[in-house]
């Protein structure tokens, strides 16, 4: 275990550090949390459309709000990657140090964005309407939106750092002065993806889009969406939780460009009334994390009912409210679970087995899926589920929550047993003094 610690803290910890500060990754990760509000009410929206219980179908179409219902999904989830191309750029100007022109910078790119898309011209008689295609501007275009957004960056901070820019005089308002500011680059950033949207035209992709959905996002789709790439990355986050790094913020920038096309594919297809399309998804991902990272929701339930050493007796009492939320940096940094060779292996079994099972019941269709709705990890076990479309999975999660209690009893019992014993010769020595 010792030369296993050793290997990891000299080869595997500093490239996931070096992994973990790279600003893109970091641009992408902000952006997309930033629009955790708008996706979950699109998502919730469609969520609601699916309920196939008849009387409840009836009463939305006789009260017409199957309609507004609908309409919610098609100007949210149905338009993330328009909403993305605004927020990666946004939070990605903070974080590659161009703060002042962020909002500026997050609207080029939006303009960028759109300019890529192509324009169908439909004649009715003496009028002409030109017309986006909203399929270029939803989950089809995710990782088009994170492309356009990186180099729309890159090109406003080359300016802003050579000073490539107009500077207005001293007494004009900031938002006034930010605007020129940002003018020169904004005419270049245009004229970039004007060219390239005619380059493209004369190719067999026709469009920018098409082209990186064809050659990067299928592929890497197909990649992380097999069962066998979600375990190696979940083993990788929980090892590197174990080592005191953030495991999910590291390995879901990763995933969240494409699970947020599968989430609303998935929304989708529960609207037109067909199953879910992608099995492995962001509700399979809090599964394996119910009660926090190494599936610990056991860990505190056993602590908080089970516990008969002063010292996690206490601690259980701190940390079970917040295991119940899947809250548990109080456990990884204050047990501290972290670097703890008696914990590893329940801590990188627990969240495989619960997933592995669940994915298995999923896949024999005695549960029903996720949707995979992103910020919902959060939710207590069931009401995760319930809200994630499945109930039949919302009641594997209370099943989930036993698997946990079992899997990490024995652990806990020999943490407890070691605190107690320690407890209770320093009771003993006190006494004798």
């Amino acid at each position: 275990m010792n030369k296993f610690i050793q290997f990891m803290e000299q080869k595997f910890i500093p490239v996931a550090n070096k992994i973990s500060r790279i600003k893109a990754l970091q641009a992408v990760s902000g952006g997309s949390m930033s629009l955790l509000g708008v996706i979950m009410v699109g998502a919730i929206f469609s969520v609601l459309t699916s309920i196939t219980w008849a009387p409840y179908q009836n009463f939305l179409k006789a009260t017409h709000l199957l309609t507004i219902i609908n309409f919610v999904p098609n100007v949210t989830t149905e338009l993330i990657g328009l909403f993305m191309a605004f927020s990666i750029a946004y939070n990605g100007a903070k974080v590659y140090g161009i703060e002042k022109n962020a909002f500026n910078t997050g609207v080029i790119s939006l303009v960028a964005f759109i300019l890529l898309a192509p324009i169908t011209v439909e004649q009715q008689g003496m009028v002409s309407t030109n017309m986006f295609d909203a399929a270029y501007f939803g989950p089809k275009a995710v990782i088009s939106a994170i492309v356009v957004s990186l180099i729309v960056i890159q090109i406003m901070k080359f300016f802003m750092n050579k000073n490539i820019t107009i500077k207005m005089p001293e007494g004009v308002p900031p938002m006034v002065s930010n605007s020129f500011t940002s003018l020169i680059p904004a005419v270049v950033i245009v004229l970039v993806f004007g060219l390239v949207k005619y380059g493209f035209s004369v190719t067999h992709f026709k469009t920018f889009n098409d082209f990186i959905y064809t050659i990067i996002q299928t592929p890497l789709q197909s990649l992380v969406g097999s069962f066998p790439a979600f375990i190696l990355l979940l083993v990788i986050a929980q090892l590197l939780w174990f080592f005191g790094i953030h495991g999910s913020q590291t390995v879901l920038p990763i995933l969240i460009p494409v699970w947020l096309g599968y989430m609303s594919e998935n929304t989708a297809s529960l609207a037109a009334g067909h199953g879910i399309v992608h099995t492995i998804n962001f509700g399979l991902w809090d599964l394996a994390c119910i009660g926090g990272c190494g599936a610990t929701i056991g860990l505190v339930i056993m602590m908080f009912f089970t516990a008969k050493s002063e010292r996690y007796k206490a601690f259980g009492k701190i940390t079970f409210p917040c295991g119940i939320f899947s809250v548990n940096e109080p456990l990884i940094f204050g047990l501290p679970l972290m670097l703890n060779v008696m914990t590893i292996i329940p801590f990188i079994v627990c969240p495989i087995v619960v997933s592995s099972v669940g994915y298995l019941l999923m896949k024999l269709h005695i549960i029903a899926p996720y949707v995979g709705i992103l910020g919902t990890g959060s939710l207590p076990p069931f009401i995760h589920g319930m809200v994630n479309g499945s109930v039949s999975a919302g009641i594997y999660e209370l099943v989930a929550v036993v698997l946990s209690c079992i899997i990490w009893y024995p652990f806990f019992k020999m943490l407890d047993k070691q605190a107690l014993e320690e407890e209770n010769r320093i009771k003993e020595e006190k006494a004798n003094d």
